[in-house]
């Protein structure tokens, strides 16, 4: 197929479905360009190649880089909550919820490798949407850990608390995605001894010491 015939050149899409097919395709596009270059790197024109579309084509959906990010990251956090919110709150055994809640997260959290690096980061450049982002997500993650906590029937952590479980799984996440010789299960398992250390009671405790599988880093 040549050029000419993949590109649009500037005319959008007429029905429901092409507009969204180009949406996803520049968002893809974007997320390419973001996890190469960073916000500071990422342009109308990059996006626009990447995408094999015109920058028209690209101004009918956004008006410019930030615009675009932002669309991307929310709609990356959005699936995110989506997967995680019912396995948070299940309700049950707290060393099954948090290793679900952990296992989901890590599990979104490889589909955009990329991406999720640079947002890393970039979290606390004040140039760039992600810190914002981060601020904002950060805050519905914390609140969703918060209310399966208080289905289970344990005593609410401080807000304190879930600040540092929130940073701590970051962290980890970091740790998980950006170092090669650093395996899932490893991870995993320091992942979710800080947890259990956080949140869970001593009779949590002292029940994960006759599981020692729970922390297998094989």
């Amino acid at each position: 197929m040549s050029v000419n015939a993949r590109r649009s050149r500037g005319r959008p899409p007429q029905t429901d479905e092409q507009r969204a097919a180009t949406r996803t395709r520049i968002l893809a596009a974007a997320g390419a360009v973001y996890a190469e270059y960073g916000y500071r790197g990422t342009t109308v024109a990059r996006i626009a190649e990447r995408a094999e579309l015109s920058k028209p084509t690209f101004y009918t959906f956004f008006d410019g880089v930030a615009e675009a990010i932002t669309a991307l990251v929310t709609e990356s956090q959005q699936q995110m909550l989506a997967q995680w919110e019912p396995v948070a709150n299940v309700g049950g055994d707290l060393v099954e919820q948090v290793s679900a809640g952990l296992d989901t997260y890590l599990q979104t959290a490889e589909r955009g490798r990329d991406s999720w690096l640079v947002f890393h980061v970039e979290q606390n450049d004040p140039s760039s949407p992600a810190r914002r982002l981060r601020t904002a997500y950060e805050k519905r993650l914390i609140e969703v850990m918060r209310q399966a906590l208080a289905a289970s029937g344990r005593p609410a952590p401080t807000a304190e608390t879930l600040a540092v479980l929130m940073a701590s799984m970051q962290a980890g996440c970091y740790r998980y995605l950006s170092t090669p010789e650093a395996g899932r299960p490893a991870v995993r398992a320091a992942m979710l001894r800080s947890a259990l250390a956080l949140v869970g009671t001593p009779q949590d405790w002292r029940d994960v010491a006759e599981r020692p599988d729970l922390f297998d880093e094989g």
